[in-house]
This record gives C-alpha cells, sequence and structure tokens, in this order.
C-alpha cells in the first residue's frame, strides 16, 4: 500500500504486461448521464484513449472491468481495440484470474487503476496500481501510486505515459517519429 501521489516514476514497471482499467471513475469521471427514455451516457477523454492505443502498439496488453453492464463502456472498448472487456463483474479479481492465465501471466504482471470498495483485491494483488485523486482515502490506500490527474481527464493517458517512458518505449516512439517525420 502506498497512496502516494505523483510516486508513479519511482517503481519498477519492468514486470508489467497488462493493464487493467475501472471504467467508472477512472476512464470516465464517474459521471453517469440518463435520458428521459432511459439510455445511459458516459464521457471519455480522447487523450486516455490515446494513450491507451499507444500501449497496446508497443506490444502491452489492455483490458477494462466494470462492476457494471455498459453499452457505452463496451463500444469505447471496441473503438480503443482492448484486448478484453469483462462487465458486471462484482468479483472483479476472480474475474481476471481467468484472463491472467489465458495469456499466461500473473499479477506481478498486472498494473492495475482502480477507484473504489470493489477494486481494492486487485489494487493490492497487483505488480503495480494506481488510483486518481478523487477516489475515497481507504480506496487509494490501496495504490501504489495516486494520479495527479483525475478519472475521466487524462488520469489514463498520464500512466500510459509513465509505463512507456519507464519501459523505454516513449523514447523509441518519439525516436521513431523523428526518423520518419524528418
Amino acid at each position: 500500500m502506498g497512496g502516494g501521489y505523483g510516486g508513479g516514476m519511482n517503481l519498477d514497471f519492468s514486470e508489467i504486461k497488462i493493464l487493467v482499467f475501472d471504467v467508472d471513475g477512472v476512464l470516465t469521471d464517474g459521471r453517469i448521464q440518463i435520458s428521459e427514455s432511459g439510455i445511459e451516457a458516459k464521457t471519455f477523454f480522447v487523450h486516455d484513449g490515446a494513450g491507451i492505443r499507444l500501449v497496446k502498439k508497443m506490444g502491452l496488453k489492455v483490458g477494462f472491468m466494470s462492476a457494471k453492464m455498459s453499452n457505452a463502456a463496451g463500444i469505447r472498448a471496441k473503438e480503443l481495440g482492448v484486448d478484453f472487456y469483462i462487465e458486471g463483474c462484482g468479483d472483479k479479481f476472480n474475474s481476471l484470474k481467468p484472463i491472467l492465465k489465458e495469456y499466461n501471466l500473473d499479477f506481478k504482471n498486472l498494473f492495475y487503476m482502480g477507484d473504489d470498495v470493489v477494486d481494492i483485491r486487485l489494487l493490492e494483488m497487483a505488480g503495480i496500481s494506481a488510483s486518481v485523486p478523487d477516489a475515497p482515502k481507504y480506496v487509494r490506500d490501496y495504490a501504489d501510486f495516486i494520479t495527479e490527474k483525475s478519472g475521466g481527464r487524462g488520469a489514463v493517458r498520464e500512466v500510459c505515459d509513465i509505463i512507456l517512458e519507464k519501459k523505454g518505449f516513449l523514447l523509441n516512439f518519439l525516436n521513431d517519429l523523428n526518423k520518419n517525420g524528418s
């Protein structure tokens, strides 16, 4: 249990091969809009999606998990080409175990980011975990670090950039851009 702000740069991400993000409160700001006809809408931050695409391009697996059922989150997961999306799971820990086994990975290979009670066990068991500043303190206390940005407002991009930098992928990506752009 770390819970410190901005501590992601001091952690060893060398074993991390899969990133799993909670949806509500991490990929979104936690608000749910429901129209008068009952249609649910969520807002996703475009920079978070770009970060997810970058880590996928560098060979890392990415998944979304939600205790809720959500068409909007399923559509976003498909748009971004994430490796899996698990919804309606109250026990995220046991829901994720078969996925890790399928990819021949262990919890030490997992980066997990969540913000509420249903995320605590994964925050605790993941090789590295993060939460957002607006999560309850008793949840943040289980995370290895807390992002500076809030959920749905760049927190996911922040961790994607940290992971890319720590694994040396960000510099490689920028060098490739410079080679191809000049």
